[in-house]
C-alpha cells in the first residue's frame, strides 16, 4: 500500500523556455512508465512552477504557482493535461538568480502531503536562489533554513541544476545553494 508523489519544482523563467518543454517530456516519459507497470493508483506528480519577485519585474504574473497537486491528480493524463498551460515568463527577472526557495517553500506548505509516504520534491532550475537576504525573496530563508524546513516535513529534495551558457557566471554560486 505504499505511496509516493513526485512534485517538480521547475522555474518557468524566459532562459528555461526550452528546458520546460524537455521537461514536459521527460514527465511524460515517466508517467507512462509508471502507468505501463500497473503503479499509477501509488505514484502521482505534482508541479510548481516559480519565477520571481512580481513587484520588481511586474510582468512576470507570479513568484509561484501551483499547477498540479499529486493529492488530486488522477493519472498520468490528467496531471499532464494540468501543466499543459504551463509557459516561460515574457519578461525578464530583476536578476539571473530567481525566487527558487519561494517554490520549493510554496511545495513544503501547499501541496497535500498526507497518504504519501515517499514524499519527493525535485527543484528544476538553470539559476541560483535568491539569498535569505535578498529584499527580493519572498522567503527570507538559507539554502540552510530550506533544507531543514524540508527535512522538518519528511521530504526528500534533489536539485537538477541546469548549467546553461546563459549561466555561466551564476554557475558556482547556484551549485554551492544547490549541494
Amino acid at each position: 500500500n505504499f505511496s509516493a508523489a513526485l512534485v517538480s519544482v521547475i522555474a518557468s523563467t524566459i532562459s528555461m523556455g526550452p528546458n520546460i518543454d524537455r521537461t514536459r517530456e521527460a514527465v511524460r516519459t515517466i508517467t507512462e512508465r509508471v502507468e505501463a507497470a500497473g503503479l499509477g493508483d501509488q505514484v502521482k506528480f505534482g508541479l510548481v512552477a516559480y519565477r520571481s519577485n512580481i513587484e520588481a519585474s511586474p510582468g512576470l504574473d507570479y513568484v509561484s504557482k501551483i499547477y498540479a497537486d499529486p493529492a488530486t491528480t488522477k493519472d498520468g493524463a490528467d496531471f499532464l493535461a494540468k501543466i499543459q498551460d504551463l509557459q516561460p515568463a515574457t519578461v525578464s527577472s530583476a536578476r539571473f538568480s530567481e525566487d527558487a526557495f519561494g517554490g520549493v517553500v510554496d511545495a513544503i506548505d501547499h501541496i497535500d502531503w498526507d497518504g504519501f509516504g515517499g514524499r519527493y520534491v525535485v527543484l528544476i532550475t538553470d539559476a541560483g536562489a535568491l539569498k535569505g537576504g535578498d529584499p527580493l525573496s519572498s522567503t527570507g530563508l538559507s539554502a540552510e533554513q530550506v533544507r531543514l524546513e524540508v527535512k522538518n516535513r519528511g521530504l526528500a529534495l534533489f536539485a537538477m541544476h541546469l548549467k546553461t551558457p546563459s549561466g555561466t557566471q551564476n554557475h558556482a554560486e547556484a551549485e554551492a545553494q544547490y549541494s
